[in-house]
């Protein structure tokens, strides 16, 4: 039998699965009984009935002194009947009790417990459907905390809203903090933000983003450390088949510290040099030169080089900017010939299927490498990727995410979840070209404003690790 949309629960030596769905999207039915897993034999046991009427799917389920707590969820899959109803069941007496239901409803969504409070964070209401547009539930997700304290028998709502509302996001809890993270909503792709919620102070904050964003998927705990595994990459249904592991130990480093400019210094030509086209704006690292075509190309470099690295970085386009941007990687900047050597990962909000193609603006080569052509000349028709996804600044998050991963001659780059380039530069970043000038294999990163372009664009949580 399919089982789906659940939160499964421990207790004892076995896994029990209660508020879950079978069947095909979308009209998905409730299962009639809990479902228990042992894992030491390998086997499945049906346990008891749950009452018809509080048959749901994608509700919260949570373990507390001997009960299972089912919180919200929705009666008819993906169709109608979201719910704030709210249950328990004994699992000594093997009794349902219905008790108060929670100040919102909601389904698709993770619940937990902490101190004595069950928390269900996340979620959205899949009975919203639109004329000509049945999906219009993804955009109805629920930015609402509710809170139920066990020992006064009563619901809350937090004053502070999830500040990324998602449904079907993984939950964990670290240190009297809540990590919520990815989930998915009226976007094409996944989310990718980790959100913590200090439950002492009630204030939200954003952690480092998953490296894939998905939902659909569980989070776990395990020695101090979070692992979520599979789900989504995209709205709806879709498949991963990988296992991020979130930790407070890391070896990730920031480039930008959201204040000043302070490890980075402008690569221009002389004439360039009282243009202050490069600043820092609302924590973060803003290119304008907007108003002028008056200038060569500018460039912001990082005070350290690098060789084999992954860097992450989120960028916010314009929609009235015109220009070009980028990001160099092991690149170094000639002063004598005013030229700056060394590949180029592309960013270019007007035509945003050549972000994350690689260009090479080496001496000898000028072209781009990936895909591989003679010169500058692209077109769209022929090499613009299968799937493309940018947000601009005036349209829902803003805030694009990319990453790039060198590792000897391979280079790839990752563009909102969706891999652009996978390129194998053997010959070409450790050819004679590159040799002569130092760069391709090692060099410094610099973020680019284009000759001649008007360009407006702006970056933050700009991160690297040494690989």
């Amino acid at each position: 039998m399919e089982i789906h949309h659940f939160q499964a629960v421990v207790y004892g030596d076995a896994i029990y699965l209660v508020g879950a769905m079978t069947g095909g999207y979308p009209r998905e039915v409730p299962l009639e009984h809990i479902w228990i897993y042992y894992p030491e034999k390998d086997s499945w046991e049906q346990g008891e009935k749950i009452p018809q009427a509080r048959r749901r799917g994608g509700s919260g389920a949570v373990i507390y002194k001997d009960k299972i707590y089912m919180a919200c969820g929705i009666d008819y899959g993906h169709t109608s009947g979201t719910n704030n109803y709210f249950d328990s069941y004994d699992l000594k007496t093997g009794e349902w009790e219905i008790l108060t239901k929670a100040p919102h409803i909601r389904d698709h969504f993770p619940a937990i417990v902490v101190d004595n409070k069950l928390y269900c964070v996340g979620g959205r209401n899949t009975s919203v459907h639109f004329e000509n547009n049945f999906g219009a539930f993804f955009g109805a997700t629920i930015p609402w905390v509710d809170v139920y304290d066990f020992e006064t028998e009563k619901w809350i709502t937090l004053k502070e809203e999830l500040p990324f509302p998602t449904a079907a996001g993984g939950l964990v809890e670290i240190d009297n903090h809540l990590i919520y993270m990815g989930g998915e909503g009226s976007f094409p792709m996944a989310y990718n933000q980790t959100q913590s919620l200090d439950l002492e102070s009630g204030k939200w904050s954003q952690l480092a983003p998953l490296t894939t964003g998905r939902h659909g998927s569980g989070a776990i705990l395990y020695q101090d450390q979070v692992y979520i595994a599979a789900g989504s990459p995209n709205k709806g249904g879709g498949n991963l088949n990988t296992i991020e592991v979130f930790s407070a130990n890391h070896d990730w480093k920031s480039l930008f510290n959201g204040e000043s400019l302070e490890g980075w210094s402008v690569r221009c030509i002389k004439e360039d040099s009282d243009k202050d086209f490069w600043s820092v704006d609302k924590g973060s690292l803003l290119a304008n030169s907007m108003g002028t075509t008056e200038h060569d190309y500018i460039w912001l470099q990082s005070e350290k080089e690098y060789a084999d690295f992954e860097l992450r970085l989120k960028f916010l386009p314009c929609r009235e900017s015109p220009g070009n941007a980028g990001v160099q990687i092991r690149s170094r900047y000639d002063e004598e010939e005013a030229w700056l050597n060394g590949p180029q990962v592309d960013i270019h909000p007007p035509g945003p299927w050549r972000t994350g193609l690689i260009y090479d603006e080496t001496r000898g080569h000028q072209r781009w490498i990936n895909p591989s052509l003679k010169n500058w000349a692209i077109d769209s028709a022929t090499y613009a990727p299968p799937k493309v996804v940018q947000y601009y600044s005036d349209e829902g998050p803003g805030w694009n995410d990319l990453t790039i991963i060198c590792k000897g001659t391979h280079v790839k780059t990752i563009v909102n979840n969706i891999v652009i380039s996978d390129f194998d530069g053997s010959g070409v970043l450790d050819d004679e070209a590159h040799q002569k000038f130092k760069v391709g294999m090692f060099g410094y990163i610099l973020f680019q404003i284009h000759k001649n372009n008007q360009t407006k664009i702006s970056y933050k949580d700009i991160e690297i690790r040494e690989l």
